[in-house]
């Protein structure tokens, strides 16, 4: 099975080149060259993360520039941020005087402003940190740290997931990384008398979601982490400790605790990591202070994260020993779970926002491929399965509805759910270049039904703007294996000249033999064709095609190969 790593590995990046020196109470910057070395060594991640590794070794840019000015949302230029210019005080902070630099650069304005994009774009799939709170602590970040702390990751965050499209500029991804980096740096650290808050755990989400649109994967890993030690401080699974809490209190730390969970689920498929958080003892209790369009859809992607459990993520991550419950059964089991009940699916869907509704449709449909991709591990797939779930050819048809999926629904919907949606559909649409690839299909005409679908989801992921030159660089040079695959065939009046045989895949195809050659039944059925092969060329000789279906061939085959030599995309 392909697998990668998100991590990234830059010594030339603003991160890895700060030099500071404390001096009389000030920070000041100091004449020392500094130098950041990456100390840790890389995990083997199997043949994708090598694939990507080497992606990333060739797509990488040597030549490091500047930073450009931050600009924040109401377009006016501030001064840029710089680690220099301030100190934090262990006992107190220096932040809130009106002659210090960082506090000039945002205002409370510039937060307030930022409510609106939160209430709309954040809060209905991370439904913790209500309006209210919001207006308080920033009406308090003068004269409170912490408060003023977590302000500047909900302002990066904010940002980071209503930013998209022509208005996520070069200068509004490094006010997202500036402001969570004022908010990592003002942080106060666990000291004796330290006391957890949903706010602390909230602030490390907020830059754990940062970290991740930034290519930051371990730094992103480890706030996670951080989060979920201020949720375990706060004992949210222990019914009794909670049961003291009012209701919408209670129902608000759950949905905290589920807010970890998913996330970590989340980064244990995408970077092969172990997951430590137990599923809670209960869904979210009902909350008269939220909307219920945002409970019921917060409720129904908690339901379909609780399909990856302990023994799918043990299958998923290969631990040395485990061979995984992965069984024909158990595929079937999981893929019923996903498909649920298609009627009273879409009277919940029904009752949802468009933008919870993608989320919902692009995360059930990655996780069916997922479960597609451990049977195929498995030897557990055929061509011939009546059932879908084992069927070599899922892939194919999921591309079809994820097309229809796509066509009716707003990049903006889509879009808002950050880098874990973009991560969603690459790991789909890498799934159906392989099938594409390795897989052929019965007659031509289905061939250039199966690229048009691709071409159609390629061309949307690709212009998503969280998608990372390495993932991107890996569908560009799967999209050109097809256009070799399929150049322009030539013909005279008498013999079209088609580059192969275009009959229904056979046992002496190739390119067939690869694809059967990776199940078990497969096999027998690759041995069963060479034996009728024998048989029918012994009785008949050399099978020839009619020239007219030839010419019809040959149409099709160079339609293909043009749309496919069409399709050009940027490499950057």
């Amino acid at each position: 099975m392909i697998r990668y790593n998100g991590s990234i590995n830059s010594e030339e990046s603003p991160q890895g080149m700060r030099c500071l020196q404390a001096s009389q109470g000030e920070v000041q910057r100091s004449g020392a060259i500094c130098v950041y070395t990456a100390t840790g060594k890389l995990r083997s991640q199997g043949k994708r993360g090598h694939i990507i590794s080497e992606f990333r070794n060739q797509m990488s840019n040597p030549h490091a520039t500047s930073p450009p000015t931050i600009l924040p949302a109401n377009e006016q230029h501030i001064q840029p941020y710089s680690r220099s210019t301030y100190a934090v005080d262990r006992n107190g902070f220096g932040l809130a005087s009106p002659e210090s630099p960082i506090a000039l650069q945002y205002s409370k304005t510039f937060f307030l402003d930022l409510i609106p994009d939160y209430m709309e774009g954040v809060y209905p799939v991370q439904p913790v940190i209500a309006e209210h709170e919001l207006r308080h602590y920033i009406s308090s970040m003068d004269h409170d740290q912490e408060m003023q702390s977590f302000i500047y990751s909900f302002g990066g965050c904010t940002l980071n997931l209503t930013r998209y499209g022509d208005r996520r500029t070069g200068e509004v991804v490094q006010t997202i990384e500036n402001l969570m980096d004022l908010s990592i740096d003002t942080m106060k650290p666990p000291h004796k008398l330290h006391h957890s808050s949903v706010m602390r755990a909230m602030q490390s989400i907020f830059i754990h979601n940062c970290l991740m649109s930034l290519q930051g994967s371990d730094a992103a890993f480890h706030w996670m982490r951080d989060a979920i030690t201020a949720i375990q401080l706060l004992r949210i699974d222990n019914p009794e400790h909670v049961t003291k809490l009012s209701g919408p209190e209670r129902s608000r730390r759950q949905r905290l605790y589920w807010q970890a969970y998913i996330h970590e689920r989340f980064l244990a498929i995408l970077d092969y990591r172990q997951a430590i958080m137990l599923p809670l003892y209960t869904l979210p209790e009902d909350d008269p202070t939220i909307p219920v369009q945002v409970h019921e859809g917060f409720n129904q992607i908690i339901k379909l994260f609780r399909l990856l459990d302990t023994e799918f993520i043990s299958s998923w991550l290969g631990a040395a020993g485990q061979t995984g419950p992965v069984t024909s059964t158990w595929v079937e089991a999981k893929s019923r779970e996903l498909e649920g009940d298609p009627e009273a699916d879409a009277l919940e869907l029904a009752n949802l926002s468009m933008m919870q509704r993608a989320d919902l449709t692009i995360t059930r449909e990655w996780l069916r491929t997922l479960v597609w991709r451990l049977a195929m591990g498995q030897t557990l797939l055929s061509s011939r399965s009546s059932k879908e779930c084992l069927s070599l050819l899922f892939p194919v048809r999921l591309s079809q509805s994820l097309r229809h999926q796509l066509s009716i629904m707003s990049r903006q919907d889509i879009e808002v759910h950050g880098s874990s949606i973009t991560q969603k559909l690459f790991e789909i649409t890498d799934t159906i270049a392989d099938v594409l690839i390795h897989i052929p299909a019965a007659t031509l005409e289905e061939t250039a039904l199966r690229i048009d679908d691709f071409l159609f989801i390629l061309d949307f992921v690709l212009l998503l703007p969280q998608l990372d030159a390495t993932r991107r660089g890996i569908l560009l040079e799967k999209l050109e294996r097809l256009q070799t695959m399929f150049p322009e065939a030539l013909s005279n009046a008498s013999s079209p000249n088609l580059p192969l045989d275009l009959q229904s895949p056979c046992a002496n195809d190739p390119w067939y033999q690869v694809a059967q050659s990776k199940t078990a039944a497969g096999i027998e059925e690759m041995a069963d064709e060479q034996a009728l092969v024998q048989v029918q060329t012994q009785q008949d000789g050399c099978v020839r095609i009619p020239r007219e279906v030839r010419v019809g061939q040959l149409a099709t085959w160079n339609h293909i190969s043009r749309r496919l030599s069409m399709a050009h995309f940027s490499t950057s």
